[in-house]
């Protein structure tokens, strides 16, 4: 399944819907903030990074 939370408006909430549905999921999920000029999803969400950049290359 793919759930897409946009709008064009700015305020309008997108971070903080997406940031609530991502918390209450049953299964493990991967949340996309694609806002180039002020991406802030990961303030909400406090992520880990499980591997480093390298062994995702190889």
């Amino acid at each position: 399944m793919k759930i897409a939370i946009a709008s064009g408006k700015g305020g309008a909430g997108k971070t903080s819907v997406t940031a609530s549905l991502a918390r209450v999921w049953d299964t493990p999920l991967v949340a996309v903030d694609t806002d180039a000029e002020a991406p802030n999803l990961h303030l909400f969400l406090h992520p880990t990074l499980e591997e480093s950049r390298t062994s995702l290359l190889t």
